[in-house]
């Protein structure tokens, strides 16, 4: 018996995060969100003031965001 395969499908979410400083920053942020569930890639640029993270359908953006508030930066979801 053969039994259904189920697709992902991925998908990119832009987070902004208004107080990341400098490279360290981005890679407080990267390292803590690379293992969270779901999450394929993960790119934070302190210029732009934006996280961006692509996933499958069992990221929760929301959490995602709870996490980085955790770490003491402010974000919110575009």
């Amino acid at each position: 018996m053969t039994l259904p395969v189920r697709m992902s499908t991925i998908s990119t979410h832009q987070i902004t995060v208004s107080d990341m400083m400098c490279n360290g920053c981005e890679d407080t942020i990267q390292d803590e969100i690379r293992h969270e569930p779901g999450v394929r890639r993960v790119s934070a640029n302190h210029i732009e003031e934006t996280v961006e993270i692509e996933g499958t359908d069992d990221m929760d953006v929301d959490a995602l965001v709870q996490k980085i508030n955790e770490l003491g930066f402010t974000a919110s979801r575009d």
